[in-house]
């Protein structure tokens, strides 16, 4: 099981527990009610914070900026390959000659 869905199924799992002690001690009423929608809302903001938050922001946001210098870096070194390969086959060519 994957580090962040055990971590989002052990919050659901404490806060399920937690709710359920809220109702049985403070019975149904507004106080508990509210409890237990403030303790539902952290779930689900744990939820999609872990799943969705930093780590898919890295994975599925745009490029950090040394990411788009190293593909620059990347293009500008294959061009200068690419050049050197040519002038490495015309020496062959004149060698061979």
């Amino acid at each position: 099981m994957d580090s962040r869905a055990a971590m989002i199924a052990s919050a659901w799992f404490a806060i399920a527990i937690i709710s359920a002690m809220f109702i049985y001690v403070g019975k149904v009423n507004l106080g508990t009610d509210i409890a237990v929608a403030l303790l539902v809302l952290v779930a689900f903001v744990i939820t999609f914070g872990v799943s969705f938050g930093l780590e898919g922001m890295r994975r599925y946001g745009p490029p950090s900026r040394s990411q788009v210098e190293m593909s620059n870096e990347l293009t500008e070194m294959k061009t200068a390959i690419s050049e050197l390969m040519k002038k490495v086959e015309a020496i062959q060519k004149e060698l061979e000659a």
